[in-house]
């Protein structure tokens, strides 16, 4: 019984005295901020479009838009036209 516990007592103090080695090391993930110079804004026949395909799918249209600064004013801008299940 004495041996029996010597040797749980080694396996398990080995076990525990292992380095984490390069394969088991998790990776940190890499993401990148969409900012607003990285997304162009839709033409307006691009968003005519993309509301037509909505509602020949028998869907609804939601369109996405951000507000750039132009001359120094706020100009309304489209973004993305997404299809959504009618309510």
């Amino acid at each position: 019984m004495k041996t029996l516990i010597c040797f749980a007592v080694v396996v398990l103090s080995g076990c525990a005295s292992l380095q984490p080695t390069a394969s088991t090391t998790v990776p940190e993930a890499v993401s990148s901020l969409q900012v607003e110079k990285e997304v162009p804004p839709l033409s307006r026949l691009e968003v005519i479009n993309g509301i037509g395909e909505c509602e020949r799918a028998g869907m609804r249209p939601v369109v996405i838009s951000t507000k750039r600064k132009v001359n120094n004013q706020l100009v309304p801008s489209v973004v993305d036209v997404t299809c959504l299940p009618k309510l």
